[in-house]
């Protein structure tokens, strides 16, 4: 191989790495299937075999210490996080022994990315069975790419619909504790005027008495005699 053919072999590598990941980036974040271009209709059974064997080559083609992309981070970090959500397992935990945080905190991380795992290929199957058509191996076949732009307009659905939520949720706690701030504040003040009016009252009775003392009696009138 001449200098020049390795020369151009490197600007073909180089310009390979940067369609890569500007393809990654332009996925849906969660469509972690098109994001490692596999087929979960067709590659369910053999999932983790085929992962094993993408997951490698990609990360291997993007690192970010290999290339010189800006955008290389942000794209190998979504591969990454694609690659632990699909290679996620079912979690039986019934025979671990509780009490240590770190590996219940492992637990939950565990089963929320085979739950977001499990609900992805959910989404796949239930918008390929509206749309019809044929199941095809190809990952790049018309169908397969008119199930994933479907699949990612569901994921934007989902995301907005979760925001709502969060936001309902949170103008409610802040209202509960602006309720509770006020409670609080009500008890306060009824508690301090209460003890204000235990601390007068020496003082009240006193201002009684005296006030009782220097009030006179009407004198009674006499009677003229005609």
């Amino acid at each position: 191989m001449t200098d020049l053919d390795a020369h151009l072999q490197a600007q073909e590598a180089e310009i390979a790495r940067d369609q890569e990941i500007a393809r990654v980036l332009a996925c849906h974040p969660k469509d972690y299937f098109a994001i490692l271009q596999i087929n979960p209709l067709s590659q369910h059974a053999s999932l983790a075999t085929v992962l094993r064997k993408i997951y490698r080559k990609k990360s291997l083609q993007i690192h970010p210490d290999k290339v010189k992309n800006k955008d290389a981070p942000a794209a190998f970090d979504l591969l990454k996080k694609a690659n632990l959500v699909l290679a996620s397992e079912p979690i039986e935990d019934s025979g671990r022994v509780r009490g240590n945080d770190e590996d219940d905190k492992s637990i939950v991380e565990d089963k929320k990315k085979y739950m977001e795992k499990s609900n992805l290929i959910l989404i796949y199957e239930q918008v390929a069975e509206g749309l019809g058509g044929d199941n095809v191996d190809d990952f790049y076949h018309e169908s397969n790419r008119a199930i994933r732009e479907k699949v990612a307009v569901v994921l934007k659905q989902h995301e907005m619909d979760q925001t709502v939520e969060t936001n309902y949720l949170q103008r409610q706690e802040m209202r509960k504790q602006s309720d509770f701030k006020s409670a609080a504040k009500e008890r306060e003040m009824k508690k301090s005027w209460e003890s204000r009016w235990e601390l007068d009252r020496d003082t009240r009775v006193k201002l009684w008495r005296n006030f009782s003392t220097k009030v006179e009696k009407p004198k009674k009138k006499k009677k003229v005699l005609a």
